[in-house]
């Protein structure tokens, strides 16, 4: 789980890279000095503990109730996803 965490850190969450919010410069000087490492492992930490809340929240969910999430609520809003963002980048 800490694996995975750290993979979807490095691509999806900015890895080591500090939080940076455009026009707050003071705000962004401080988040400077915290070291990379430590971003790194709090994010990891985020995404592992949301993984352990997620699977907390709902402990037995069988495999038709997994299958029927997927195919009926995550992947149109995935799909969604992916149509929006390509026009994002043709358009903008």
């Amino acid at each position: 789980m800490f694996i995975i965490a750290a993979i979807a850190t490095t691509l999806f969450l900015g890895g080591w890279m500090p939080l940076h919010i455009p026009g707050w410069d003071g705000f962004n000087q401080f988040m400077d000095y915290i070291p990379p490492v430590l971003w790194f492992f709090a994010k990891t930490f985020v995404c592992v503990f949301l993984a352990l809340w997620v699977r907390w929240t709902m402990p037995r969910l069988r495999i038709d109730q997994l299958l029927n999430l997927e195919w009926k609520i995550l992947m149109p809003i995935s799909l969604i996803n992916i149509l929006l963002m390509a026009l994002w980048i043709i358009y903008i």
